[in-house]
Protein backbone atom coordinates (compact mmCIF):
# COMPACT_ATOMS: atom_id res chain seq x y z
CA UNK A 1 0.00 0.00 0.00
CA UNK A 2 1.60 3.25 -1.10
CA UNK A 3 -0.40 5.54 1.12
CA UNK A 4 -2.60 5.50 4.20
CA UNK A 5 -4.62 8.70 3.79
CA UNK A 6 -5.58 9.44 0.21
CA UNK A 7 -6.58 12.70 -1.36
CA UNK A 8 -10.28 13.25 -1.87
CA UNK A 9 -9.88 13.39 -5.64
CA UNK A 10 -8.07 10.05 -5.74
CA UNK A 11 -10.64 8.61 -3.30
CA UNK A 12 -13.43 9.62 -5.65
CA UNK A 13 -11.66 7.98 -8.56
CA UNK A 14 -11.40 4.78 -6.52
CA UNK A 15 -15.09 4.86 -5.65
CA UNK A 16 -16.02 5.49 -9.27
CA UNK A 17 -13.94 2.49 -10.25
CA UNK A 18 -15.65 0.35 -7.62
CA UNK A 19 -19.11 1.41 -8.80
CA UNK A 20 -18.23 0.46 -12.36
CA UNK A 21 -16.60 -2.88 -11.53
CA UNK A 22 -18.02 -6.15 -10.36
CA UNK A 23 -15.37 -6.53 -7.65
CA UNK A 24 -13.54 -4.19 -5.29
CA UNK A 25 -9.74 -4.36 -5.30
CA UNK A 26 -7.67 -4.82 -2.15
CA UNK A 27 -6.29 -1.28 -2.32
CA UNK A 28 -9.75 0.20 -2.87
CA UNK A 29 -11.04 -1.66 0.16
CA UNK A 30 -8.23 -0.33 2.35
CA UNK A 31 -8.62 3.24 1.07
CA UNK A 32 -12.39 3.12 1.62
CA UNK A 33 -12.56 1.63 5.13
CA UNK A 34 -9.26 2.40 6.85
CA UNK A 35 -10.60 5.50 8.60
CA UNK A 36 -13.46 3.47 10.09
CA UNK A 37 -10.84 1.11 11.53
CA UNK A 38 -8.86 4.03 12.97
CA UNK A 39 -11.99 5.56 14.53
CA UNK A 40 -12.91 2.21 16.07
CA UNK A 41 -9.38 1.83 17.47
CA UNK A 42 -9.77 5.10 19.38
CA UNK A 43 -13.34 4.34 20.45
CA UNK A 44 -13.03 0.69 21.43
CA UNK A 45 -9.32 -0.21 21.64
CA UNK A 46 -8.98 -2.74 18.81
CA UNK A 47 -5.83 -2.08 16.71
CA UNK A 48 -6.82 -0.62 13.34
CA UNK A 49 -4.38 -2.99 11.61
CA UNK A 50 -6.18 -6.00 13.07
CA UNK A 51 -9.62 -4.64 12.14
CA UNK A 52 -8.53 -3.94 8.57
CA UNK A 53 -6.83 -7.33 8.14
CA UNK A 54 -9.90 -9.15 9.46
CA UNK A 55 -12.15 -7.06 7.21
CA UNK A 56 -10.02 -7.88 4.16
CA UNK A 57 -9.99 -11.60 4.97
CA UNK A 58 -13.55 -12.14 6.22
CA UNK A 59 -15.24 -10.01 3.51
CA UNK A 60 -12.99 -10.96 0.58
CA UNK A 61 -12.09 -7.28 0.11
CA UNK A 62 -15.74 -6.27 0.48
CA UNK A 63 -16.89 -8.64 -2.28
CA UNK A 64 -18.46 -11.45 -0.24
CA UNK A 65 -22.20 -12.02 -0.31
CA UNK A 66 -22.40 -11.15 3.41
CA UNK A 67 -20.58 -7.84 2.87
CA UNK A 68 -22.49 -6.84 -0.28
CA UNK A 69 -26.00 -7.77 0.85
CA UNK A 70 -25.75 -7.61 4.64
CA UNK A 71 -22.88 -5.13 5.23
CA UNK A 72 -21.29 -7.86 7.38
CA UNK A 73 -17.54 -7.40 6.92
CA UNK A 74 -16.37 -9.72 9.72
CA UNK A 75 -18.43 -12.88 9.34
CA UNK A 76 -20.05 -12.48 12.77
CA UNK A 77 -22.85 -14.97 13.37
CA UNK A 78 -26.12 -14.11 15.09
CA UNK A 79 -25.55 -15.66 18.55
CA UNK A 80 -28.38 -15.69 21.11
CA UNK A 81 -27.91 -12.03 22.11
CA UNK A 82 -28.35 -10.55 18.59
CA UNK A 83 -31.65 -8.67 18.13
CA UNK A 84 -30.90 -6.94 14.82
CA UNK A 85 -31.31 -7.90 11.16
CA UNK A 86 -30.10 -11.28 9.94
CA UNK A 87 -29.33 -13.19 6.77
CA UNK A 88 -28.64 -16.85 6.00
CA UNK A 89 -25.51 -18.37 4.47
CA UNK A 90 -23.68 -21.70 4.40
CA UNK A 91 -20.59 -21.88 6.58
CA UNK A 92 -19.62 -24.68 8.98
CA UNK A 93 -23.23 -25.85 8.60
CA UNK A 94 -25.85 -25.12 5.92
CA UNK A 95 -28.09 -22.06 6.21
CA UNK A 96 -26.43 -20.54 9.28
CA UNK A 97 -27.62 -17.24 10.76
CA UNK A 98 -25.38 -14.19 10.29
CA UNK A 99 -25.80 -10.62 11.47
CA UNK A 100 -26.84 -7.97 8.92
CA UNK A 101 -26.33 -4.22 9.24
CA UNK A 102 -27.67 -1.00 7.74
CA UNK A 103 -24.17 0.17 6.81
CA UNK A 104 -20.51 -0.95 6.82
CA UNK A 105 -19.90 1.52 9.64
CA UNK A 106 -22.39 -0.38 11.83
CA UNK A 107 -20.55 -3.62 11.04
CA UNK A 108 -17.18 -2.12 12.04
CA UNK A 109 -18.65 -0.84 15.29
CA UNK A 110 -20.31 -4.16 16.13
CA UNK A 111 -17.05 -5.99 15.42
CA UNK A 112 -15.28 -3.90 18.07
CA UNK A 113 -18.11 -4.37 20.56
CA UNK A 114 -18.21 -8.11 19.86
CA UNK A 115 -14.56 -8.40 20.90
CA UNK A 116 -14.94 -6.12 23.93
CA UNK A 117 -17.98 -7.97 25.27
CA UNK A 118 -16.61 -11.54 25.04
CA UNK A 119 -14.38 -12.87 27.83
CA UNK A 120 -12.30 -14.81 25.29
CA UNK A 121 -10.80 -11.57 23.92
CA UNK A 122 -10.44 -9.54 27.14
CA UNK A 123 -6.74 -10.30 27.66
CA UNK A 124 -6.00 -8.84 24.23
CA UNK A 125 -7.04 -5.37 25.36
CA UNK A 126 -4.14 -5.37 27.84
CA UNK A 127 -1.64 -5.61 24.96
CA UNK A 128 0.01 -2.54 23.49
CA UNK A 129 -2.11 -1.10 20.66
CA UNK A 130 0.81 -1.66 18.25
CA UNK A 131 1.23 -5.36 19.17
CA UNK A 132 -0.64 -6.68 16.13
CA UNK A 133 1.20 -10.02 16.33
CA UNK A 134 -0.01 -10.59 19.89
CA UNK A 135 -3.55 -9.68 18.85
CA UNK A 136 -3.46 -12.02 15.85
CA UNK A 137 -2.23 -14.95 17.95
CA UNK A 138 -4.80 -14.18 20.63
CA UNK A 139 -7.66 -14.16 18.15
CA UNK A 140 -6.57 -17.57 16.86
CA UNK A 141 -6.29 -19.01 20.37
CA UNK A 142 -9.68 -17.57 21.39
CA UNK A 143 -11.31 -19.35 18.45
CA UNK A 144 -12.35 -16.40 16.28
CA UNK A 145 -11.86 -18.67 13.27
CA UNK A 146 -11.40 -22.45 12.91
CA UNK A 147 -8.34 -22.10 10.65
CA UNK A 148 -5.25 -23.02 12.72
CA UNK A 149 -3.16 -20.62 10.59
CA UNK A 150 -5.54 -17.67 11.14
CA UNK A 151 -2.93 -15.61 13.03
CA UNK A 152 -0.30 -16.20 10.34
CA UNK A 153 -2.69 -15.02 7.63
CA UNK A 154 -3.57 -11.83 9.55
CA UNK A 155 0.07 -11.00 10.26
CA UNK A 156 0.92 -11.57 6.59
CA UNK A 157 -1.81 -9.16 5.45
CA UNK A 158 -0.74 -6.50 7.95
CA UNK A 159 2.91 -6.63 6.95
CA UNK A 160 2.29 -6.98 3.20
CA UNK A 161 0.09 -3.85 3.11
CA UNK A 162 1.84 -1.95 5.94
CA UNK A 163 -1.41 -1.80 7.91
CA UNK A 164 0.59 -1.45 11.15
CA UNK A 165 0.99 2.22 10.22
CA UNK A 166 -2.70 2.71 11.00
CA UNK A 167 -2.10 1.82 14.67
CA UNK A 168 -0.25 5.08 15.35
CA UNK A 169 -2.71 7.34 13.52
CA UNK A 170 -5.46 9.53 14.88
CA UNK A 171 -8.83 10.09 13.18
CA UNK A 172 -8.90 13.66 14.45
CA UNK A 173 -8.35 16.00 12.83
CA UNK A 174 -9.15 14.41 9.47
CA UNK A 175 -6.86 15.62 6.71
CA UNK A 176 -9.26 14.33 4.11
CA UNK A 177 -12.76 12.91 4.42
CA UNK A 178 -13.17 9.26 3.50
CA UNK A 179 -15.60 8.64 0.67
CA UNK A 180 -17.75 5.56 1.19
CA UNK A 181 -20.64 3.99 -0.69
CA UNK A 182 -24.20 4.20 0.56
CA UNK A 183 -26.59 2.17 -1.64
CA UNK A 184 -23.78 2.25 -4.24
CA UNK A 185 -23.73 6.08 -4.18
CA UNK A 186 -20.61 7.94 -2.90
CA UNK A 187 -21.08 9.91 0.32
CA UNK A 188 -18.99 11.83 2.83
CA UNK A 189 -19.70 12.74 6.45
CA UNK A 190 -19.69 16.47 7.15
CA UNK A 191 -17.05 17.74 9.54
CA UNK A 192 -17.36 20.53 12.10
CA UNK A 193 -18.04 23.97 10.55
CA UNK A 194 -18.41 22.55 7.03
CA UNK A 195 -21.22 23.70 4.75
CA UNK A 196 -22.90 22.19 1.73
CA UNK A 197 -21.27 24.86 -0.38
CA UNK A 198 -17.75 24.04 0.86
CA UNK A 199 -18.28 20.31 0.27
CA UNK A 200 -19.61 21.07 -3.23
CA UNK A 201 -16.53 23.16 -4.02
CA UNK A 202 -14.14 20.45 -2.72
CA UNK A 203 -15.80 17.88 -4.98
CA UNK A 204 -16.17 20.06 -8.08
CA UNK A 205 -19.96 20.19 -7.79
CA UNK A 206 -22.30 23.14 -8.09
CA UNK A 207 -24.37 24.32 -5.13
CA UNK A 208 -27.51 23.32 -7.04
CA UNK A 209 -26.21 19.77 -7.51
CA UNK A 210 -25.28 19.23 -3.84
CA UNK A 211 -28.68 20.50 -2.67
CA UNK A 212 -30.56 18.37 -5.20
CA UNK A 213 -28.61 15.19 -4.48
CA UNK A 214 -29.44 15.54 -0.77
CA UNK A 215 -33.13 16.55 -1.07
CA UNK A 216 -32.41 20.00 0.38
CA UNK A 217 -33.35 23.55 -0.54
CA UNK A 218 -31.15 26.59 -0.99
CA UNK A 219 -30.17 27.85 2.46
CA UNK A 220 -30.66 24.56 4.31
CA UNK A 221 -27.92 23.78 6.82
CA UNK A 222 -26.04 20.61 7.73
CA UNK A 223 -24.39 19.55 10.97
CA UNK A 224 -21.24 17.68 11.93
CA UNK A 225 -21.54 14.02 10.98
CA UNK A 226 -24.42 14.46 8.51
CA UNK A 227 -24.39 12.23 5.44
CA UNK A 228 -23.80 14.21 2.23
CA UNK A 229 -24.34 12.53 -1.15
CA UNK A 230 -21.97 13.37 -4.01
CA UNK A 231 -24.20 11.83 -6.68
CA UNK A 232 -27.97 11.38 -7.01
CA UNK A 233 -29.62 8.93 -4.64
CA UNK A 234 -31.57 6.03 -6.10
CA UNK A 235 -35.24 5.24 -6.62
CA UNK A 236 -34.96 2.22 -4.33
CA UNK A 237 -33.35 1.88 -0.90
CA UNK A 238 -30.48 -0.44 0.03
CA UNK A 239 -32.90 -2.57 2.10
CA UNK A 240 -36.45 -3.81 1.42
CA UNK A 241 -37.95 -2.45 4.64
CA UNK A 242 -37.17 -0.18 7.56
CA UNK A 243 -39.03 0.05 10.88
CA UNK A 244 -39.15 3.63 12.15
CA UNK A 245 -37.38 4.21 15.45
CA UNK A 246 -38.00 6.91 18.03
CA UNK A 247 -37.27 10.48 16.79
CA UNK A 248 -36.50 9.23 13.26
CA UNK A 249 -37.67 11.28 10.27
CA UNK A 250 -38.39 10.36 6.67
CA UNK A 251 -35.49 12.55 5.58
CA UNK A 252 -33.01 10.79 7.88
CA UNK A 253 -34.18 7.41 6.58
CA UNK A 254 -33.85 8.53 2.95
CA UNK A 255 -30.25 9.61 3.69
CA UNK A 256 -29.45 6.44 5.61
CA UNK A 257 -30.56 4.10 2.82
CA UNK A 258 -29.70 6.23 -0.23
CA UNK A 259 -33.26 6.53 -1.54
CA UNK A 260 -34.66 9.79 -2.93
CA UNK A 261 -37.08 11.33 -0.47
CA UNK A 262 -39.91 11.71 -2.98
CA UNK A 263 -39.66 8.02 -3.90
CA UNK A 264 -39.70 7.01 -0.24
CA UNK A 265 -43.01 8.90 0.11
CA UNK A 266 -44.42 7.43 -3.11
CA UNK A 267 -43.55 3.85 -2.21
CA UNK A 268 -45.45 4.26 1.06
CA UNK A 269 -48.39 6.23 -0.43
CA UNK A 270 -47.76 9.20 1.86
CA UNK A 271 -48.04 12.93 1.25
CA UNK A 272 -44.68 14.67 1.17
CA UNK A 273 -43.93 16.17 4.57
CA UNK A 274 -45.86 13.54 6.55
CA UNK A 275 -43.99 11.73 9.33
CA UNK A 276 -45.18 8.18 10.20
CA UNK A 277 -45.32 7.14 13.84
CA UNK A 278 -42.65 5.04 15.58
CA UNK A 279 -42.87 1.33 14.71
CA UNK A 280 -44.20 1.87 11.17
CA UNK A 281 -42.64 -0.45 8.60
CA UNK A 282 -41.59 1.53 5.53
CA UNK A 283 -41.30 0.04 2.04
CA UNK A 284 -38.09 1.03 0.25
CA UNK A 285 -38.00 -1.36 -2.69
CA UNK A 286 -41.60 -2.44 -3.23
CA UNK A 287 -44.79 -0.41 -2.80
CA UNK A 288 -47.32 -0.32 0.02
CA UNK A 289 -50.82 -1.65 -0.75
CA UNK A 290 -53.57 0.94 -1.15
CA UNK A 291 -55.52 -0.64 1.71
CA UNK A 292 -52.51 -0.47 4.08
CA UNK A 293 -52.95 2.90 5.80
CA UNK A 294 -50.20 4.60 7.82
CA UNK A 295 -50.61 6.60 11.05
CA UNK A 296 -48.70 9.90 10.99
CA UNK A 297 -47.49 12.27 13.70
CA UNK A 298 -48.96 15.64 14.55
CA UNK A 299 -47.00 18.83 13.82
CA UNK A 300 -46.35 19.25 17.56
CA UNK A 301 -44.87 15.73 17.84
CA UNK A 302 -42.59 16.36 14.86
CA UNK A 303 -41.34 19.62 16.38
CA UNK A 304 -40.48 17.99 19.72
CA UNK A 305 -38.62 15.12 18.07
CA UNK A 306 -36.52 17.50 15.95
CA UNK A 307 -35.45 19.30 19.11
CA UNK A 308 -34.56 15.99 20.83
CA UNK A 309 -32.55 14.52 17.93
CA UNK A 310 -28.80 14.02 18.41
CA UNK A 311 -26.72 13.03 15.37
CA UNK A 312 -24.92 9.78 16.31
CA UNK A 313 -22.03 10.62 13.96
CA UNK A 314 -21.26 13.88 15.78
CA UNK A 315 -20.34 12.23 19.09
CA UNK A 316 -16.76 13.06 20.01
CA UNK A 317 -14.31 10.16 19.90
CA UNK A 318 -12.43 9.52 23.12
CA UNK A 319 -9.78 7.00 24.08
CA UNK A 320 -11.20 3.53 24.56
CA UNK A 321 -12.07 2.80 28.21
CA UNK A 322 -10.50 -0.22 29.93
CA UNK A 323 -12.26 -3.57 29.74
CA UNK A 324 -14.47 -4.43 32.70
CA UNK A 325 -13.69 -8.09 33.22
CA UNK A 326 -16.08 -10.52 34.86
CA UNK A 327 -14.13 -11.86 37.83
CA UNK A 328 -14.50 -15.60 38.31
CA UNK A 329 -13.04 -17.28 41.39
CA UNK A 330 -11.28 -20.36 40.06
CA UNK A 331 -11.20 -23.54 42.12
CA UNK A 332 -8.08 -25.68 41.87
CA UNK A 333 -9.77 -28.16 39.57
CA UNK A 334 -13.08 -29.19 38.01
CA UNK A 335 -14.51 -32.68 38.52
CA UNK A 336 -15.96 -34.04 35.29
CA UNK A 337 -19.71 -34.66 35.52
CA UNK A 338 -22.17 -36.19 33.09
CA UNK A 339 -22.46 -34.11 29.92
CA UNK A 340 -19.17 -32.25 30.45
CA UNK A 341 -16.68 -31.66 27.64
CA UNK A 342 -13.68 -29.41 27.19
CA UNK A 343 -15.67 -26.66 25.49
CA UNK A 344 -18.24 -26.44 28.29
CA UNK A 345 -15.62 -26.48 31.03
CA UNK A 346 -13.69 -23.70 29.25
CA UNK A 347 -16.81 -21.54 28.96
CA UNK A 348 -17.75 -22.11 32.61
CA UNK A 349 -14.40 -20.96 34.00
CA UNK A 350 -13.28 -18.60 31.19
CA UNK A 351 -10.20 -20.68 30.43
CA UNK A 352 -9.17 -21.57 26.88
CA UNK A 353 -9.61 -25.16 25.68
CA UNK A 354 -6.07 -25.12 24.32
CA UNK A 355 -4.66 -24.37 27.79
CA UNK A 356 -6.79 -27.00 29.54
CA UNK A 357 -5.59 -29.67 27.09
CA UNK A 358 -1.94 -28.63 27.52
CA UNK A 359 -1.97 -28.30 31.33
CA UNK A 360 -3.78 -31.59 31.88
CA UNK A 361 -1.80 -33.51 29.25
CA UNK A 362 -4.95 -34.54 27.41
CA UNK A 363 -3.71 -36.20 24.25
CA UNK A 364 -7.26 -37.19 23.37
CA UNK A 365 -10.30 -35.15 24.34
CA UNK A 366 -12.07 -38.07 26.00
CA UNK A 367 -13.08 -37.21 29.56
CA UNK A 368 -14.18 -39.69 32.23
CA UNK A 369 -16.67 -39.15 35.04
CA UNK A 370 -14.91 -37.99 38.20
CA UNK A 371 -11.74 -36.96 36.35
CA UNK A 372 -10.01 -33.87 37.71
CA UNK A 373 -9.37 -31.10 35.18
CA UNK A 374 -6.94 -28.55 36.63
CA UNK A 375 -7.87 -24.97 35.80
CA UNK A 376 -4.48 -23.22 36.08
CA UNK A 377 -1.01 -24.18 34.97
CA UNK A 378 0.25 -23.86 38.54
CA UNK A 379 -2.34 -26.24 40.01
CA UNK A 380 -1.72 -28.77 37.24
CA UNK A 381 2.06 -28.72 37.86
CA UNK A 382 1.57 -29.04 41.63
CA UNK A 383 -0.73 -32.04 41.15
CA UNK A 384 1.80 -33.78 38.91
CA UNK A 385 4.57 -33.28 41.49
CA UNK A 386 2.51 -34.55 44.41
CA UNK A 387 1.01 -37.53 42.58
CA UNK A 388 2.93 -39.10 39.72
CA UNK A 389 0.80 -40.22 36.83
CA UNK A 390 0.32 -43.99 36.67
CA UNK A 391 0.73 -45.49 33.24
CA UNK A 392 -0.82 -48.74 32.10
CA UNK A 393 -0.14 -50.69 28.94
CA UNK A 394 -2.84 -50.23 26.34
CA UNK A 395 -5.39 -52.99 26.11
CA UNK A 396 -5.27 -54.11 22.46
CA UNK A 397 -8.80 -55.40 22.73
CA UNK A 398 -10.22 -52.06 23.88
CA UNK A 399 -11.07 -49.28 21.43
CA UNK A 400 -9.57 -45.81 22.03
CA UNK A 401 -11.95 -44.10 19.63
CA UNK A 402 -13.98 -41.25 21.19
CA UNK A 403 -17.68 -40.80 20.46
CA UNK A 404 -20.13 -37.96 21.04
CA UNK A 405 -23.94 -38.21 21.27
CA UNK A 406 -25.63 -35.22 19.61
CA UNK A 407 -27.75 -33.09 21.93
CA UNK A 408 -30.50 -30.61 21.09
CA UNK A 409 -29.17 -27.35 19.62
CA UNK A 410 -25.74 -28.73 18.71
CA UNK A 411 -24.24 -28.20 15.25
CA UNK A 412 -21.28 -29.65 13.37
CA UNK A 413 -19.36 -26.41 14.07
CA UNK A 414 -19.99 -26.59 17.81
CA UNK A 415 -19.00 -30.28 18.03
CA UNK A 416 -15.76 -29.69 16.09
CA UNK A 417 -14.91 -26.86 18.51
CA UNK A 418 -15.53 -29.16 21.49
CA UNK A 419 -13.09 -31.82 20.27
CA UNK A 420 -10.55 -29.77 18.32
CA UNK A 421 -11.24 -31.46 14.99
CA UNK A 422 -12.28 -30.18 11.56
CA UNK A 423 -15.68 -30.47 9.92
CA UNK A 424 -14.09 -32.53 7.12
CA UNK A 425 -12.80 -35.07 9.65
CA UNK A 426 -16.20 -35.37 11.32
CA UNK A 427 -17.94 -35.89 7.98
CA UNK A 428 -15.37 -38.47 6.83
CA UNK A 429 -15.31 -40.51 10.05
CA UNK A 430 -19.11 -40.73 10.18
CA UNK A 431 -19.95 -40.92 6.46
CA UNK A 432 -22.17 -37.85 6.84
CA UNK A 433 -24.01 -36.35 3.91
CA UNK A 434 -23.06 -32.69 4.21
CA UNK A 435 -23.36 -31.19 7.70
CA UNK A 436 -26.73 -32.69 8.60
CA UNK A 437 -26.84 -34.30 12.09
CA UNK A 438 -29.68 -35.46 14.34
CA UNK A 439 -30.38 -35.39 18.07
CA UNK A 440 -29.25 -38.68 19.65
CA UNK A 441 -26.89 -39.52 16.80
CA UNK A 442 -23.60 -41.14 17.92
CA UNK A 443 -20.64 -39.52 16.18
CA UNK A 444 -17.01 -40.56 16.08
CA UNK A 445 -14.88 -37.57 17.12
CA UNK A 446 -11.30 -38.91 17.23
CA UNK A 447 -8.88 -40.92 15.13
Amino acid sequence: MKRILVGLYIGLLSISAVAGQEKMTREQYIDTYQNMAIREMHRAGVPASITMAQGILESSDGNSRLARLGNNHFGIKCKSTWKGKTMRADDDAPNECFRAYDSPEASYRDHSDFLRNNWRYHELFELDITDYKGWARGLRKAGYATNKSYHTILIGLIERHELYRLDIMSPEPLVTKPVVLQNEVPVVYAEKDETLESIAQENELTNRQIYKYNDLKDGDKIGEGDIVYLKPKRRRGSQKFHTIKKNESMYQISQQYGIKLKHLYRRNRLEEGAEPVEGTQLYMRGKRAKTDSVDVKTEEQVKKEKEAFVNPHSVEIEKAPPIEKELIELPEYHVVAKGDNIYRIAEKYHVFEEDLIKWNNLNALQLTLGQKIYLTEESAKAALKSKPVETKPADPGKSTVTYHVVEKGETVYRITKMYGITADQLVKWNNLKGNQINVGQKLRVSE
